[in-house]
């Protein structure tokens, strides 16, 4: 046997025992793969030794009962939180908008491409 073999074969041996003499003699002659079965082991019995923490009965009941209880905002000052809010969003919002800016760049175009540069670029004239 192999230590690939033997790998395949721990997690079978560790559940229901099953051991074959190869997988023993592989576990004698080879101290990597010894050493793996008995971190694996230590493992296994650290993992059903420990203790799941359980919660207790009550503990969603009693969480119902604390949101429950919990305070409601008055219409008052749920009312005058939101005027304060469209106070705000109303003053920042408004005012005067920057102008916009254009960076034109103007070139003189000489008598004989004018044809082509007004086939080119529409012109719009003020009406």
């Amino acid at each position: 046997m192999n230590c690939g073999t033997f790998h395949e074969r721990i997690f079978d041996f560790l559940q229901d025992g099953s051991v074959s003499p190869p997988f023993l003699d592989h576990r004698a002659a080879c101290p990597a793969c010894a050493d793996l079965l008995r971190a694996i082991e230590n493992n296994e019995r650290a993992l059903k030794e420990a203790r799941i923490p359980r919660s207790p009965v009550d503990l969603w009941p009693r969480i119902s009962v604390a949101i429950g209880r919990g305070r409601a905002i008055p219409f008052r000052i749920a009312a005058v939180a939101a005027a304060l809010l469209l106070a705000l969003a109303l003053f920042f919002s408004t005012g005067p908008s920057p102008a916009p800016k254009f960076d034109l760049a103007f070139q003189e175009v000489d008598l004989e491409t004018q044809p082509l540069f007004h086939a080119l670029v529409p012109r719009y004239e003020d009406e």
